[in-house]
């Protein structure tokens, strides 16, 4: 999972995904002077802002100037919420690229410069990310002035220096700058942060405001910080309550589950978040949960593997060399040895592995508008998040893809190759599970492959259990094969992802090759009059 956050003090910083949220407590301008505070002056404080709006935002200690970029998403509003300043000024936004944004790169959100009557002024309109001006990335706002300095910037390595006084401490020039506005996250509607602006003037020597951070306090919905609305693995959560979106914590993330605690069923998941999947007795009389679905009970229908034994007991099938092993919870006995269920299991093209079977994630998942499914989760679709570097926005999935396979459809079976962007086999490099096969893109049992017609031996030559071969339970073979009192021939092997080249030279699964090259068997003993 990629997860990054904008720059921080322009420094470049990784994300910290973390359970708890990030507390920035104040923050502390050049001068050494700690804000936000209350100056008693009879304005209309930030506290009192919040509380009249149902957040539980702590004005002082959620403070901080992170996030200073934002991602854009389709749903883009802004509303002056409170203005305690006799400046008449207006707020634009831009394009974060790294460099100061000119005059003309900043662009005006509201009509006008907004007076004592515009609290509570809302812009809906057009997207920024419908902006034709947009660029793709992340936005930074810039409340515009109407006297020098021009702008004030969310980021602050963009505001005027304080170079005087107090301020002239030998410091990399970033820590040096006045930090101009504050950033607070929504308790009460997703995707929103309150933008809080100083509007008075900031020079090298000192700063002409009171650090109440009251003067213009915007309301942005439909912004998240950089890294926001990711797939990502809910520290020490099982089952699916693991599963999570990364979410806006100040200036870190946090990883959100998507999933709440659910009776256990025979699917493959662990419902009840207890480290144990499939756990308990989850199917109808007669039946048995294997590999996320309930089957038979091997007593009475058998086998599909017939290297299999029956466990009459819990209806089960297991490997002989499995008959004395015990696997502690969430590991499953494989060749005598406990391994995890997955282990050494490839899925073909978009599928996973749980619990030993490759499923579609999103085979029973349904999403609703401007949402996707991404791993079984739904996700805002692309044209709402953007993308990360390296991938491009497929508008009919909704989902970040390859730039060489968006758009690209393929065929059953195939799958988009992002270094060419080729349909390929989506079979390739895959390894099923063990008594499967690999062949239209999916991993399907291996069918039983038993003895022919015995006879004598005349079976196109050969010796031992091979297709064609003499010896015992080979197909047309000699000796006393099937339908001569024979045994059948050794089962397939399973668990391969290897293929064989097939007339034509295009690649076929072994197994597939297996049940073709039977197939030819039954067509030549057709010709020659066998039963």
């Amino acid at each position: 999972m990629r997860v990054t956050l904008p720059s921080l003090l322009g420094l470049s910083l990784s994300v910290l995904v973390a359970t708890a949220s990030g507390v920035s407590a104040q923050i502390t301008q050049p001068n050494g002077l700690v804000y936000p505070v209350n100056p008693n002056n009879g304005e209309t404080q930030l506290f009192t802002l919040f509380s009249n709006r149902g957040e539980t935002i702590d004005w002082v200690n959620d403070a901080s100037e992170q996030p200073n970029a934002f991602s854009p998403l389709c749903d883009f509003t802004a509303t002056l919420v409170l203005k305690q300043s006799g400046s008449t000024l207006n707020v634009g936004w831009y394009n974060v690229t790294g460099s100061a944004p000119s005059a003309s790169e900043i662009y005006p959100i509201f009509a006008g410069p907004l007076g004592n009557g515009s609290v509570g002024m809302t812009v809906t309109g057009q997207t920024i990310r419908e902006s034709p001006n947009y660029q793709g990335g992340l936005i930074g706002f810039a409340l515009i002035r109407a006297s020098a300095p021009n702008y004030y910037f969310t980021e602050r390595q963009y505001n005027p220096e304080c170079t005087g006084g107090p301020c002239d401490d030998g410091a990399p020039a970033y820590v040096g700058r006045w930090i101009m506005s504050l950033s607070y996250q929504s308790t009460t509607t997703p995707n929103a942060f309150y933008v809080a602006f100083e509007d008075g003037n900031a020079t090298a020597t000192g700063w002409s405001n009171d650090g109440d951070y009251n003067d213009y306090v915007f309301f942005f919905t439909g912004i998240t910080c950089s890294g926001a609305g990711e797939t990502c693995d809910v520290p020490g959560a099982q089952g699916i309550c693991a599963q999570g979106l990364t979410q806006c914590s100040g200036a870190t993330l946090e990883c959100i589950p998507v999933n709440v605690m659910a009776a256990e069923t025979c699917d493959g998941l662990d419902n009840d978040c207890d480290g144990t999947v499939d756990d308990g007795d989850l199917c109808a009389s007669g039946t048995v949960c294997q590999n996320g679905r309930c089957v038979g009970r091997c007593e009475e229908f058998g086998c599909s593997n017939p290297s299999l034994s029956c466990n009459a007991a819990t209806g089960e099938c297991y490997e002989p060399a499995c008959e004395n092993v015990s696997c502690p919870s969430g590991q499953v006995c494989r060749g005598g040895s406990c391994v995890g269920p997955c282990t050494g299991i490839v899925c073909p093209g978009e599928q996973v592995c749980r619990v030993g079977a490759c499923v579609d994630p999103c085979a029973n998942v349904v999403c609703g508008a401007m949402k996707a499914c991404q791993g079984g989760i739904c996700v805002d679709t692309c044209s709402c998040s953007g993308c990360g570097a390296g991938l491009s926005c497929e508008a009919a999935s909704g989902l970040c893809r390859d730039p060489d396979c968006v758009g690209v459809t393929c065929a059953a079976g195939t799958v988009c190759n992002p270094s060419n962007g080729q349909c390929v086999d989506a079979c390739l490099g895959a390894t099923c599970p063990a008594g499967e096969m690999c062949t239209m893109g999916n991993c399907v049992d291996i069918p039983p492959v038993t003895g022919g017609d015995g006879g004598t031996g005349t079976g196109d030559g050969g010796t031992g259990g091979n297709l064609d071969g003499g010896g015992t339970g080979g197909l047309d073979g000699g000796g006393s094969g099937a339908d001569g009192g024979g045994r059948p021939r050794p089962p397939v092997s399973s668990g391969c992802g290897c293929r064989v080249p097939a007339p034509g030279g295009q690649d076929v699964p072994a197994g597939m090759a297996l049940v073709l090259l039977a197939l030819g068997v039954l067509r030549r003993r057709s010709k020659r009059g066998g039963h």
